[in-house]
């Protein structure tokens, strides 16, 4: 539901003629921002693990 509302609001955005102004590019700019930062955060454990796993598998 919090995704409809959210494509709804962007399709809005997208549709709005009245001309983009600073504030609605801040907007934008943050929404990448924060998606940005969840996917890396979500493939920062997972690279962590990878070179835990290389570290010891390597005979020292």
């Amino acid at each position: 539901m919090c995704a409809q509302a959210a494509r709804r609001c962007l399709r809005r955005f997208l549709q709005d003629d009245s001309g983009p102004t600073a504030v609605e590019y801040a907007v934008l700019l943050a929404m990448i921002v924060l998606v940005s930062v969840a996917a890396i955060g979500g493939i920062g454990g997972r690279v962590i693990n990878l070179y835990g796993a290389i570290e010891a598998a390597i005979p020292t």
